[in-house]
């Protein structure tokens, strides 16, 4: 993962989602810290860290490199995620045939109609998985049932097999989901505490600049003034 160089956190640094557009914002933080070079001086004097300053660079890569590895894992789905695509809807179409052969072999027995529909109520991926186990275990139990309608006995054996095999393939998904909300939660991490930096510099620089103009303008947000429709530049 990036490494954030952060020499102090006046705040808890959050992990909830970015407030405005990465890119936009990190665009921004560059063009700040261009900006803010020739200021130094006058930063420092109002109480502005100058290693903080200095470590921008570093962390606006951070923050860059954090971005483009949780892109590259939400654009490209895990190996697992893939079979789970091609593999589900397979299931689900031998879980209706399922449905539908023992509720024509139960059509006279209102008990084993309750039983099924009991068994088939839920529509989550994990009723799926446990549908297809527990319709096996019913139809075995029913055999006879099914062997005079004239059914495919070995479907049974498949319903048991694909459960199980969904059953790995959904926990190995769960894990790899996990693994994508860990990525994210660093970018989102590496956002923050790069803002918290930002807001410091721009803070700092509006208040010693508010009685000029041209240098106020390069701590205000573009974004942020665009999007919130006013004035960001104090009369003098």
């Amino acid at each position: 993962m990036p490494t954030i160089k952060q020499k102090t956190q006046p705040n808890e640094i959050k992990s909830s989602r970015p407030n405005q557009p990465v890119a936009s914002f990190l665009q921004e933080a560059e063009n700040l810290y261009v900006w803010c070079i020739d200021d130094i001086p006058e930063l420092v004097k109002a109480g502005v860290d100058e290693e903080m300053i200095n470590t921008l660079p570093e962390n606006i890569k951070a923050c860059r490199d954090a971005q483009t590895l949780w892109k590259k894992k939400l654009k490209t789905p895990g190996e697992v995620q893939v079979q789970w695509k091609l593999q589900q809807p397979e299931a689900s179409k031998l879980e209706a045939e399922l449905i539908r052969a023992l509720r024509f072999a139960f059509r006279n027995n209102p008990d084993l109609l309750a039983r099924l529909k009991y068994i088939t109520k839920g529509n989550s991926y994990a009723n799926l998985i446990q549908d297809l186990n527990d319709l096996a275990l019913l139809g075995r139990k029913y055999t006879q049932l099914l062997t005079v309608i004239g059914f495919d006995m070995d479907l049974l054996d498949t319903a048991t097999a694909k459960s199980k095999e969904l059953a790995g393939l959904w926990a190995q998904t769960k894990n790899e989901n996990a693994r994508l909300n860990e990525t994210v939660v660093a970018r989102n991490k590496a956002f923050w505490t790069l803002h918290q930096q930002v807001s410091e510099l721009r803070a700092a620089g509006q208040y010693i600049f508010r009685h000029r103009k041209d240098r106020y303008v390069g701590y205000v947000s573009q974004f942020w003034k665009k999007k919130n429709g006013r004035r960001s530049i104090p009369d003098n």
